[in-house]
């Protein structure tokens, strides 16, 4: 199983690994319309809410193999985020995959 978070907007789509780490970048035509700088914020945008989706999905698929992790273990792993992305992960987190 492989668990990834994806977000697009503005032409851009991101998909990324927990943790952040990028697996896919795409970018339409629209995407360069907006120049660098907003290409670059956009895109690191994308990957913050990517990341904690990402993050999300893996919590809770860990959650049931090892039985709950502590917020230390997970920050080891690289598996937080900050608290305003955490609504728009678990809105897209599978129910199945919730415990």
């Amino acid at each position: 199983m492989t668990i990834t978070g994806s977000a697009r907007r503005d032409g851009i789509s991101v998909e990324v690994l927990p943790g952040g780490a990028l697996r896919a970048v795409e970018l339409t035509a629209e995407a360069l319309e907006h120049g660098g700088p907003a290409l670059a914020r956009t895109i690191l945008a994308l990957v913050g809410e990517a990341a904690a989706q990402a993050n999300q999905r893996a919590k809770h698929a860990m959650a049931g193999v090892l039985g709950g992790l502590s917020q230390d273990e997970l920050t080891r792993l690289g598996l937080t985020q900050e608290e305003s992305l955490t609504e728009v992960a678990e809105a897209t987190t599978p129910e199945h995959w919730r415990v």
